[in-house]
């Protein structure tokens, strides 16, 4: 790992909670949050895929900083950008639930866009799905927010347009009165979520033979989607792995879109001082554990996610081994801005791992299924534990088997007793808090979610 000395020293300031680099005035960059919905991170080539489908991503890992092991704390949307958003984990930030009974953040809980902002920072956030709306209350603390939610996953803002509305907004702020301070942006492309319809040139990259230049077919309709989840409907392996395909050429379109933003930044003199933090919300599940989508379980093809820092006047490009989360973020993007973390935030600065790439990985907890029964987890070391109602336990040795397909609970049951105390002492404490808040959705909402796939029953989330 290469890291210059004054780089080293700019670290060390930081992480001692100073804000600036060798007693000069702290850094101000733009800070532009890219979250990929849906994004496997064993998608993008730099972590290991070979079909060619990121080469724009993988070129900013390239010059960047990229976290091998990254981890969400929940395997759907709403309480994951939560988590990003507040350096909080679900039970601490309170927003989840399922339809009907979904839960909005916690008025008490402070998100990064409302330190920025106190800090001089302007603040708006683009997203496309109903969960970024305001009855939620992810995206309360952003100056502006544009939000496109349509009434069916079919018709969802596309990466291209969701690119042009980040570049018309940083041209409106680059001409308008506020063009002296800083902008923090959270970009949210759909475009991975099903359905699975990538346009051309990308469907004959990358789709199945059949659907190369036929795009009749697409996956992940509402009723596909309802009728997996209800068990109504079943989908043979054929029929995913033809899916799969097409998910890929999702994700090499919405490549293609990141890396133009990236080149208009460039272009408009931007890049080198603007904070690229790019991740997903969580993964997707192609017959892993022999299943299919997200929100079901908290197996690592769901909640193990990209995780790159692309900052080129700042950051040496590197590779950090140790396993992060999401909750690490916030504070991180407050380190390099020159600010001190919000006591409210329970994550770390990331930075540590720069100056000492030996520093211990994190544990890290992840609960709360949209759909199926509820589960918590729990990374400890080089195990996994997965807790289910009514006592079942499944216990993964992460190193040796990093697609948990060997349970070791019946053999090291010693480990189970231990790793399930430490998460049932941390978990109580959170649900102590009795954070978040019943969402009032109207009519139009509640169809909106219907139609888009996110019916998941009408009991609440773990």
């Amino acid at each position: 790992m290469r890291i210059s000395r004054p780089f080293l020293l700019c670290c060390s300031v930081l992480l001692a909670g100073l804000t600036g680099c060798g007693g000069g005035e702290p850094s101000r960059p733009n800070v532009v949050i890219v979250l990929t919905d849906t994004l496997r991170s064993d998608r993008l080539g730099c972590y290991g895929n070979t079909r060619g489908l990121t080469p724009y991503l993988d070129a900013l890992a390239e010059e960047g900083v990229r976290f091998e092991h990254a981890a969400s704390h929940a395997p759907w949307t709403l309480p994951s950008i939560a988590s990003l958003l507040t350096s909080l984990h679900p039970a601490e930030h309170g927003a989840g639930g399922r339809l009907p009974n979904f839960r909005a953040l916690d008025s008490s809980v402070t998100t990064i866009a409302g330190v920025l902002d106190q800090a001089g920072w302007v603040t708006h956030a683009i997203g496309n799905v109903a969960f970024l709306n305001d009855w939620t209350g992810v995206l309360r603390e952003f100056d502006s927010t544009d939000v496109e939610a349509p009434s069916s996953n079919v018709e969802m803002r596309s990466a291209e347009r969701t690119t042009d509305a980040a570049l018309e907004w940083i041209d409106a702020h680059q001409g308008g009165a506020s063009s002296e301070s800083p902008f923090f942006m959270f970009l949210h492309y759909f475009d991975p979520h099903a359905v699975y319809a990538p346009p051309q040139p990308f469907r004959q990259r990358f789709a199945g033979r059949l659907d190369q230049n036929d795009d009749s077919w697409v996956f992940g309709t509402r009723l596909q989607m309802m009728g997996l989840r209800s068990g109504t409907m079943t989908f043979e392996p054929p029929i995913i792995r033809r899916a799969e395909k097409l998910y890929d050429g999702e994700v090499a379109y919405l490549d293609s879109q990141v890396g133009r933003f990236v080149d208009e930044l460039r272009a408009r003199g931007l890049g080198d001082n603007t904070l690229l933090v790019i991740t997903s919300d969580h993964g997707e599940e192609f017959l892993d554990h022999d299943g299919f989508e997200h929100g079901h379980t908290l197996y690592d093809e769901l909640t193990r996610i990209p995780l790159i820092l692309h900052y080129p006047s700042q950051l040496e490009p590197t590779v950090v081994r140790p396993r992060v989360a999401h909750v690490d973020v916030a504070p991180t993007i407050l380190a390099l801005a020159g600010l001190e973390s919000h006591p409210q935030f329970v994550g770390r600065s990331l930075l540590e791992y720069l100056v000492n790439p030996d520093a211990p990985p994190r544990s890290v907890i992840a609960h709360g299924n949209m759909w199926a029964e509820a589960q918590t987890s729990w990374k400890s070391g080089n195990h996994k534990l997965i807790l289910y109602p009514g006592g079942k336990a499944e216990l993964f040795d992460l190193e040796a088997d990093p697609g948990e397909q060997d349970d070791l609970a019946s053999l090291r049951p010693e480990l189970v007793q231990e790793l399930t105390s430490e998460l049932d002492t941390l978990m109580a404490a959170m649900r102590a808090l009795g954070r978040g808040e019943a969402a009032v959705l109207d009519a139009e909402t509640q169809d909106s979610l219907r139609e888009s796939g996110y019916a998941g029953g009408d009991e609440e989330e773990d």
